[in-house]
């Protein structure tokens, strides 16, 4: 069965270049993992293991230290041409979403337009806050704007929390435990649906209604909330002009991911609450191994072709993925 993963991600060299931020005891990414940078033979190996046809490439930051705005439009640029000469040498194997310099607005707006019109990308991924800013700051409404004036997704990835937060909710633990609890075992979910409930609560989508979003881990906890949610949030979001319920805005305009979460409970809940046409595979490469993806998506207790909707034709549709003739699916 062909299988597409859509949370792939990649460390540029423009980044570790031009970055200009301490990797040291800031590092959120172990840079000495070869695959973290790699976009050829090691990843196509890893992917070949697993069965995995096509992986979505993304550019993640691996550091809690602001980039320097002034550095952020090369650091993008370079990254998604590294991107586009990859997809270029194995267009049956990769496609890619646009890193943005989110610090500057309209660089990023020209960015992602390039990206897409001439590279391209399926649409771009936005790694959490820029400079404090959520997406529903009205200052990166353009950014919106295209994305949804392109008819691409938006992949709304977590990012690191700010020096304030960790210091407030997570100073006092053992170094390991701040970290699990900031960051990957709670913290950047629980920011990343945040950040997912302002955009519908403020009415983004009901002034772009084309804006489609897609965000990973199963739901980023939404899922479980999603009742208790529409029930005290949707009533004073209307009042300030909100069309939909927040449960049917997140029907229409969200698509969620399976990165980095391989068991079924979480899926079953996510599927019952959003519908199995909006539920799309990924691994979360190279954090998570692609073998212990392929192993939770071939045990999965369903029909061939609701899992083939989730391996491989939901995101065909949502990204105008073709197979490209003469392509070898693996098994």
């Amino acid at each position: 069965m062909r299988t597409i993963t859509l949370e792939e991600h990649y460390v540029s060299g423009a980044f570790l270049e031009l970055a200009g931020v301490d990797l040291g005891p800031q590092q959120a990414v172990d840079m000495s993992a070869a695959a973290v940078t790699d976009l050829g033979e090691l990843r196509l190996n890893d992917m070949d293991v697993a069965g995995i046809d096509m992986q979505v490439l993304s550019h993640v930051l691996p550091t809690f230290n602001a980039i320097p705005v002034d550095r952020q439009a090369e650091i993008a640029t370079r990254a998604n041409d590294q991107a586009a000469e990859a997809v270029a040498a194995h267009p049956d194997r990769f496609a890619a979403f646009a890193a943005l310099p989110m610090g500057d607005t309209p660089a990023a707006v020209h960015e992602l337009d390039r990206a897409v019109s001439e590279l391209g990308f399926k649409g771009a991924l936005v790694n959490g806050r820029e400079g404090g800013r959520f997406l529903d700051d009205p200052e990166l409404f353009p950014i919106l704007e295209q994305a949804a004036t392109l008819q691409v997704p938006l992949y709304l990835h977590p990012g690191l929390p700010s020096d304030s937060i960790r210091r407030e909710y997570y100073s006092g633990l053992p170094p390991e435990v701040a970290y699990a609890l900031a960051a990957p075992a709670w913290g950047w979910h629980a920011e990343t649906g945040l950040h997912l409930l302002r955009l519908i609560a403020t009415g983004t989508f009901d002034r772009l209604p084309e804006l489609q979003i897609i965000i990973g881990h199963m739901g980023e906890m939404l899922p479980f909330m999603l009742d208790r949610i529409d029930a005290y949030l949707t009533p004073p979001a209307r009042r300030n002009g909100v069309q939909r319920s927040i449960t049917e805005t997140f029907r229409g305009n969200v698509w969620v991911t399976t990165s980095g979460m391989f068991s079924t409970g979480p899926l079953r809940l996510l599927i019952d609450v959003i519908g199995i046409d909006r539920v799309l595979f990924s691994v979360d490469y190279p954090f998570c191994a692609t073998t212990q993806g392929r192993d939770f998506l071939d045990r999965l207790p369903m029909s061939t072709d609701d899992k083939a909707k989730i391996s491989h034709l939901n995101a065909e549709k949502l990204l105008s993925i073709t197979p490209v003739p003469g392509a070898t699916t693996t098994q």
